[in-house]
Order: structure tokens, then sequence, then C-alpha cells
């Protein structure tokens, strides 16, 4: 089965940081988020991926190049204009060898077995025209919920309900971005701009056809504002555990950084290849240094993200550090920490 990992948003709920990266390359613990999904592909054997590209697609380009640096293959679908999740994979239809095919976020960072979504969608009940991978989210409101019934199948979406005979209430939960889908759900979506969500799976499901679900437990990020970025990162730092299959080490001095023998490092901490932190400095808890980050003399960093090409300097707590400035993404910490 092929993958196509939708990474062509502009990413304007970011700001900043948006502006100056897409959300897969936002650095997850020094690692581009994208790797994290291709991570996730590469262990489960999906190697035939395809990637949609439209904000700052050059520089998804050339840091994905051909994917062998991940142990995958990459096509890449340019947009000249931003399609939408449902015009993004039509455009895309053309670089699918076969179907169905397996779509999924690259922005998020996810404990998920993807053989196990394949194979449940293979062993669906005939006529399944799409598999979601759903999770339990104590504010299911925030998201749209989606209404499933006990036997995983798909009844509501966005407020539109297929009929069906009484029973109990449908369990709300929140959709990951992550799910199988059938040609003949994709033959719904409209030429140029569309919604997955709205064109294809609300009239597949008002037209009675099965929409399947598999619901997950472990950990599960997306990293669509600063504060959810920030989080997502002390999160990984606090438990590396979270995740089976990271691209890399989550936390600890990578042997190529740059560290003044002068200089503090609080675990947790991860200090990528070719940060530079300088004497006197103090680096943690719970803090990244990205690869070409740098920590100038004397400053003290907690629960902050240093990105590639930026200094971090002075007293600096909850921010994400960019070169295009710092930008405060967590007024309060969580209890556990300082």
């Amino acid at each position: 089965m092929q993958v196509m990992i939708l990474a062509a948003g502009r990413s304007t709920r970011l700001g900043s940081l948006g502006l100056a990266l897409p959300k897969p390359l936002l650095p997850i613990c020094g690692y581009p988020a994208i790797t994290y999904v291709l991570a996730l592909c590469r262990e489960a054997g999906l190697c035939d991926v395809v990637i949609n590209l439209h904000h700052h697609g050059d520089k998804l380009g050339s840091t994905l190049e051909d994917g062998s640096r991940f142990g995958v293959n990459i096509r890449y679908s340019g947009e000249e204009e931003l399609l939408g999740t449902g015009g993004g994979v039509r455009h895309a239809r053309s670089l699918f060898r076969s179907e169905p095919v397996l779509i999924i976020n690259g922005k998020i960072a996810a404990e998920i077995d993807l053989r196990a979504v394949v194979a449940a969608h293979l062993q669906a009940p005939a006529g399944t025209v799409a598999t979601m991978v759903l999770r339990e989210d104590p504010h299911p409101e925030l998201w749209a919920p989606i209404g499933v019934r006990s036997d995983g199948r798909v009844l509501s979406l966005r407020g539109q309900s297929l009929a069906h005979s009484a029973g109990p209430p449908l369990a709300p939960r929140m959709f990951t971005g992550i799910h199988v889908v059938e040609s003949a759900l994709l033959d719904r979506l409209p030429a140029g701009v569309s919604d997955m969500i709205g064109d294809a799976y609300i009239p597949a499901l008002l037209a009675g056809e099965r929409i399947g679900s598999m619901s997950i437990t472990g950990y599960f990020a997306e990293h669509s504002t600063p504060e959810r970025y920030l989080a997502g990162n002390l999160a990984l730092l606090d438990n590396p555990a979270l995740l089976s299959h990271p691209p890399g080490p989550l936390t600890g001095v990578d042997p190529a950084a740059q560290v003044d023998p002068r200089a503090q490092i609080v675990a947790p901490a991860r200090v990528a290849a070719g940060a530079v932190v300088e004497a006197g400095a103090v680096v943690g808890p719970w803090v990244v240094v990205c690869s070409g980050g740098r920590v100038s003399e004397g400053a003290q960093v907690v629960r902050s993200v240093v990105w590639p090409g930026a200094t971090a300097q002075g007293n600096v707590t909850g921010t994400i550090v960019a070169p295009e400035g710092a930008v405060l993404a967590e007024t309060t910490p969580p209890p556990h920490m300082p």
C-alpha cells in the first residue's frame, strides 16, 4: 500500500513560526516533524511515499530529497494553488500505483502501528470505503467530534449523521488525520480545491456507504499552534518512551554538538549535532537546541526550543527561539515542571 503525506498547508496558526517553516519541518527534539511520520512508514514497511507541496515546498524537497536517507522512496506532488485536504489527494492520484492509499498528516508525532491500520482496513467488511484512525480526547467538541458506533462504524461527521437504530449513544472521537481510503471515496472529490471530509466523507456517509474506524490510545500530538508545538517537544523530552520508533534519540547531547566544558546541561535536554552551547550557559531542564542553534555565554534556558540559525541569550523560559525572533509559547508550566 502506498502512503500520501499531507504537507502543503500554510501553517497560519503558527504565526511567525509558520511563515519561517511549514509545519512538517518544525523541529521536534531536533528532527523535522515529518521524519516522525517517515519513521512510522519505514517501520511498517510502507516505503512508497507521495508528499504534496505548496508552502515552503522547496524547503521540504531539499530536506527530504528522494527519501533514501529515511529508508523510503519519495515522490512529490506540487500544488501551485493550495488545493486543500481533498484537492491535494485528487491532484496526486496519477502518482498512486494502486489503491487504497494510506493518508497521514505530516505534522504529527504518534505512537501507532501503521501495519495495524492497514490490516484493520483490509479486514473490514466488504464495501468499506475508508478506515479512519480515531482517538479519545477530553474535549472532543474542540475537534468536530466523529460519532462512532460500538462496532467501529462511523455514523456522524461534523454534525451530519446517518440514521441508525436505537442503541447506546455514539462515542465521540477525534480524527487523527490518519486514514486508509478506497477509490470509491476518492472518486467523490471534485477537481480543484476540496475538503476530504466535506466533499468525500460526508456525501459517502449520507449515501449509506460504510466508513470504518480504529481507535488508538497511545501518544498523539499535532503541532498546529506555538503552544502545542512547544508542549509536544517537552512531552517527549520528559518521557521519550512515549514513542517506540522516533527518528533518533530524543534526549541527550549528540557527540557532534559543541558544548563548552564550562556550560551546564540539565536533563532532560536534547542538544543536537551541530548545536553550540557557550561557556557559562545553563541549558535545561526541558530544552531542545537544534542543529545550528546556539546558546550564548551565560544564558539560562528552560522549557524552550532553540531553532537552527537562532541564538538564545539571557534568561529564556517557555519560548521558541527562532532566527526571526522569539515566541513565548508557555505562560504557566505543567504542575510537575519547575
